[in-house]
């Protein structure tokens, strides 16, 4: 609380009849320049200043702010705060808005105004924030780890650190003379640009190596609860509050993993996650164990004064080779990668947990910049905290940490980037992702930095993308869009696209991705801010924006060169006039020569797919007439795409139709000289003639045959006279199945 210190007082003297003079006194802050937040994270932006004093019992006391650097624009008007009571003591406050400015606190005997005091030191009304965590936030006050030039501070007043051992709490205002860091130097020109004109004060609760559990365990050395208790205490001495606190603890206490919110959140909200209200000391158990608990921090916070910022996870970094499968089960992947990726999800959870609105809206997730450096040896080193060596490290990651907070307190004006638009191409050709933050580009193109090269598959313009769990090889940036190409041929319903998993680095080869940079390949949105191009997206989106809306498809079989392929055992009927077939395909490669669909022995009713992706069709009549003669259907039928074919001739009508996808591609007339039918001497028989060749060689959905045909050439209403279908054993199991076996 306010510590009471006696001031002069100003008494002026009566016009007329004399009064006994009286006393005032009005105690001073703890130190000069004291912060008090405005309430931000309410959406306040206003508080009230306590003030304390003595006077007359009985008196009432009047007070304002003198407003100091604006030639007293914001100076307030007088207010009644307090009573003095029978000891001569009072106590009050006085609401007053953020500003620019700083103030003195004034006060006056109602009853004679001559009667006034001014405050011996100053205070402002802007933002107390206490930032929580281990070594990775520690690193921003590191003077050993302090390897860049700082960059300028536009306004020395403006943000005051406040950090130290209980035995030796500090404060430091940050200004071009004394930094204190590069690193603090970042953070400060980033609150200072994002917010001008207003005030920071930043409490640094960070101590390397330390676990939350620690800090709650009276039992556990590792970190102390009182030490960060008095800093608390030290930063709020005035009777101020902090009013956004700020974690991104995620290193030791990230191999909790899935349980990771079910064991944290008991010290946020005094509950369990089930909503039972927790007495400490306790045991805190969850699905992963247990641990003891002497504390929570509803014992440092108010929580309709302070509000939580979920900053974070931050991005980490893979310290082994990850190419090969074998990491799974030697644990490489499992720490750098699984765990993490479950406590990220796990965090998520809880910020929706019954009880939890001590927590903000979820902010950026800081992945943009360096971890560790180059050990000179060709491998990485320290691989684990921001590079003091860049302002890429340790000074970017003290911008991304001042934004998040911003950013969750809605004093940055931009939305969180995130994934939330997705469209997959009707043909399964390409899967373009997006965000209703602006467009998507990365820092390496915002540089104008050359592309990564060739050495590894995953390096491609856009990193941190995943085809069915393993890097995306080949994305791009179309339009302000991320753009994600199938490895091989298209993607089909049962393909899925990840972002952001594990680390959400992207990263998968060690040290190449570290000496590369792959970092400049994560997805931002523009515009950014000194010393970062954009700001990152955030790593997995809601399942649902990613959610394949292919067609989903039937089961289907694989066709080689040696089979299957289907003849039927009977000639075709007499009298048969129309004929149309069906199917569902596609292929790796278009075949060396060409490759049956559909056939009549001897060429009587022919569909061959040609080395050109063209369909060429051959058509006989009953007599053996060739009414159509090898006609090419410019088709271009590409590998790797599933088409659907309808393939109809009727000669009554002397007309072939072909439709692909729906769409009516070629109506080809042929002769009038037939005799109006087909040969019903000749059987028919899909993939390969009767004889096993030229074979289809592909994957199969479908096979269908009417003996009928419709006049716009869609299938004929009613069951087809054959069909065979995937998977492999029915289709193997058909009785017109002849030479290999289906896979």
């Amino acid at each position: 609380m306010i510590s009471p210190s006696a001031l002069s007082v100003n008494m002026a003297p009566a016009r007329h009849a004399p009064i006994t003079p009286a006393v005032l006194t009005l105690a001073a802050f703890s130190r000069d320049r004291t912060i008090f937040d405005s309430g931000a994270g309410f959406g306040r932006a206003s508080t009230d200043i306590p003030l304390s004093g003595a006077a007359p019992s009985g008196a009432v006391i009047e007070a304002r702010a003198i407003s100091l650097d604006d030639g007293g624009v914001a100076t307030t008007g007088w207010t009644d705060i307090a009573t003095a009571d029978g000891a001569g003591n009072w106590n009050g406050a006085i609401t007053i808005a953020r500003a620019a400015t700083w103030y003195r606190p004034e006060a006056r005997l109602k009853a004679q105004p001559a009667t006034h005091v001014t405050g011996s030191t100053r205070f402002g009304v802007g933002h107390v924030i206490a930032i929580w965590g281990q070594s990775e936030p520690d690193r921003i006050l590191s003077v050993f780890h302090d390897g860049t030039a700082a960059p300028g501070i536009a306004d020395p007043e403006a943000v005051q650190i406040l950090h130290g051992a209980a035995s030796s709490p500090a404060r430091h205002f940050v200004t071009d003379g004394q930094p204190l860091t590069a690193a603090a130097a970042a953070l400060a020109a980033t609150l200072i640009a994002t917010r001008p004109g207003e005030k920071f004060a930043v409490v640094f609760h960070t101590v390397p190596g330390s676990d939350p559990r620690a800090l709650v365990d009276d039992g556990d050395p590792s970190r102390d609860w009182a030490s960060d208790r008095a800093l608390h205490d030290f930063a709020t001495a005035d009777g101020q509050h902090v009013g956004l606190a700020a974690m991104s603890w995620f290193a030791a206490p990230g191999s909790l993993g899935a349980n990771y919110g079910e064991a944290l959140f008991p010290l946020f909200s005094g509950k369990t996650a089930g909503g039972t209200t927790i007495s400490f000391p306790a045991t805190i158990t969850h699905g992963g164990g247990s641990y003891h608990a002497d504390h929570w921090f509803g014992e440092l916070y108010d929580y309709t004064q302070t509000r939580w910022v979920p900053y974070g996870p931050h991005r980490f970094d893979i310290d082994a080779d990850m190419r090969d499968a074998t990491h799974d089960a030697g644990g490489g992947l499992q720490y750098n990668l699984a765990n993490k990726e479950a406590a990220r999800t796990s965090w998520r959870g809880m910020l929706s947990l019954p009880g939890a609105g001590m927590f903000l809206p979820a902010g950026l997730e800081p992945l943009i910049y360096v971890n560790g450096s180059d050990d000179g040896a060709g491998g990485w080193a320290d691989i684990a905290h921001p590079a003091a060596d860049t302002p890429d490290g340790a000074q970017a990651w003290a911008r991304l940490t001042a934004l998040s907070i911003l950013q969750s307190a809605g004093l940055t004006g931009r939305p969180t980037p995130e994934f939330d638009q997705c469209e997959w191409e009707p043909s399964g050709t390409w899967v373009e992702v997006w965000s209703t933050a602006g467009p998507i580009t990365t820092t390496r193109r915002e540089r104008g930095e050359a592309a990564l090269d060739t050495t590894h598959p995953h390096w491609t313009e856009v990193m941190g993308f995943q085809i069915n769990g393993l890097p995306a090889g080949n994305t791009q940036i179309i339009g302000g869009r991320v753009r994600i190409l199938p490895e091989t041929g298209v993607f089909t319903y049962a393909d899925a696209i990840q972002y952001g998993e594990g680390g959400a680095t992207g990263m998968i080869a060690f040290p190449d991705d570290c000496i590369a940079g792959v970092w400049k390949n994560l997805p931002i949105v523009g515009p950014g801010i000194a010393g970062l191009d954009g700001l990152p997206v955030r790593p997995l989106p809601a399942p649902a924006v990613f959610a394949n809306t292919l067609p989903v498809m039937a089961p289907s079989f694989q066709t080689g060169a040696a089979g299957p392929y289907f003849v039927d055992p009977a000639a075709l009927p007499a009298g048969t006039t129309a004929i149309t077939h069906a199917a569902r395909i596609r292929f790796p490669d278009l075949p060396g020569s060409r490759a049956i669909l559909f056939a009549q022995a001897s060429t009587g009713f022919d569909v061959e797919l040609m080395n050109t992706g063209a369909l060429r069709v051959t058509i006989e009549d009953g007599t053996g007439l060739r009414t159509l003669n090898n006609a090419t259907v410019a088709t271009s039928l590409t590998p790797g795409v599933w088409y659907d074919l309808v393939c109809s001739a009727d000669q009554a009508a002397n007309v072939f139709r072909l439709r692909v996808n729906e769409a009516l591609v070629a109506t080809v007339p042929f002769s009038a000289a037939g005799n109006g039918l087909f040969q019903s001497n000749r059987a028919l028989s899909y993939l390969a003639r009767n004889n096993g060749a030229p074979q289809f060689v592909g994957e199969v959905e479908y096979l269908r045959t009417w003996r009928s045909a419709a006049a716009d050439g869609t299938t004929p209403a009613g069951p087809p006279f054959k069909e065979i279908v995937g998977p492999a054993a029915p289709a193997n199991a058909d009785g017109w199945k002849q030479g290999a076996d289906a896979v």
